[in-house]
């Protein structure tokens, strides 16, 4: 690799050509103030705090985006690059928009960079939004076509006109890399020599395993179904997350090397102790949240009267319940949306959804699905509000 002899504050030294100044400057341990720098993304100068002076140079120039070149001779202190700093932290301050954590990314539930990657999209580098999203969210494909992305709702754009259309983002480049055919993942270290016993496949288990493997732990998932993915697979339906999209994300995560038990339900088929006598490093519980609420009320347990959990599992597996040509699907969350879009899917006449409370009020996210003109279902609330 060809170097180059520069100066940095009259210290002579061979730096590599290509490299910027702020590398340098860190290698050599010399202080330039920085907060938008990150080592993950190009330079975006947003914060300009790493100004340096060069000599034969009128402006400024920001030390993370500059190359340095053969006989550059740099300035990175004096009271006028202090003054210099000053000034532009107090712009900075005086509306720090975009320039701290943004409301989208604090409100989003995996604090997934959102500014980061939609700065990347913005350039066109689809792929460095993917790797940057995957930081904190592995599956992403999946996601981009489930999550309610409260992070819109926390969007400054709305101030102008409306929120940046932040989740079909998230799924665009989540779609481009797959159907690029090289898909985002992790280069896997060599072995740690740890082991790692991952009960459940679902969501949380498949995320565990590829933090693990992308530090170079083992780790096996066992899991009581005869294919992975958990809720993701046997909670939500088909048309909301189709299952060849799913089963892409799981593939890859796999590929990294995780080791799959299925048809293996703790309890059943092995114990905690089990697993240590296995010799398993440390063990990690991810078996969702399978239980439903019971209401409680009599005629329960009759034939005919399933919880909106097993019923969509029990369509997901391909075993679907026989159906009258009425259906009730008593409760107002995401579960009882499901499962009456799903009656309907199977052929069902009429579906009413029973609500305790005021269609206001219903926990579930809106979908367009809920409005009025759809003809093949009802909504009842009890008590009725008034009219």
């Amino acid at each position: 690799m060809s170097t180059v002899q520069i100066r940095i504050d009259g210290k002579t030294v061979d730096a590599s050509a290509g490299s910027t100044i702020l590398e340098v400057a860190r290698r050599e341990g010399v202080h330039i103030p920085v907060l938008c720098y990150s080592p993950m993304l190009r330079p975006l100068e947003n914060c300009r705090l790493c100004v340096v002076a060069i000599a034969g140079e009128k402006q400024y120039k920001a030390a993370c985006s500059t190359p340095v070149a053969e006989g550059m001779d740099i300035t990175t202190d004096s009271d006028e690059l202090r003054q210099t700093r000053k000034l532009l932290l107090e712009l900075l301050l005086d509306t720090h928009y975009g320039d701290c954590v943004a409301p989208c990314t604090a409100t989003c539930p995996a604090n997934v960079d959102i500014q980061g990657y939609l700065a990347c999209i913005r350039k066109g580098e689809y792929r460095e939004a993917v790797k940057i999203i995957k930081q904190k969210l592995p599956m992403p494909l999946s996601i981009g076509r489930v999550c309610p992305h409260p992070c819109e709702s926390a969007c400054r754009r709305h101030l102008v006109e409306e929120p940046i259309g932040i989740n079909m983002c998230k799924r665009f480049v989540s779609d481009y890399q797959m159907t690029s055919g090289d898909p985002v993942l992790p280069d896997v270290p060599p072995s740690s020599g740890r082991r790692v016993a991952i009960i459940g496949g679902g969501p949380a288990g498949l995320s565990v395993a590829y933090y693990l493997r992308g530090m170079g732990h083992g780790a096996t998932i066992y899991d009581a179904k005869d294919k992975l993915g958990g809720m993701l697979r046997y909670g939500i339906p088909e048309y909301r997350l189709p299952k060849e999209v799913l089963d892409y994300e799981i593939d890859g995560i796999l590929s990294l090397g995780v080791e799959v038990k299925k048809e293996m339900m703790w309890g059943r088929d092995f114990t905690i102790e089990d697993l240590k006598k296995e010799g398993y490093d440390a063990i990690f519980l991810g078996i969702g949240a399978w239980s439903s609420n019971k209401l409680g009320l009599p005629g329960e347990e009759l034939e005919g009267v399933l919880s909106g959990i097993e019923f969509l599992d029990h369509v997901a597996s391909g075993n679907p319940p026989k159906l009258g040509k009425h259906v009730v699907v008593v409760g107002g969350g995401n579960t009882a949306i499901d499962a009456a879009r799903t009656s309907v899917r199977l052929g069902v006449e009429k579906v009413t959804i029973l609500y305790r409370r005021s269609r206001k009020e219903m926990p579930a996210n809106p979908r367009k699905s809920m409005q009025p003109s759809t003809r093949r279902w009802t909504f009842s609330c009890w008590p009725r509000p008034p009219a």
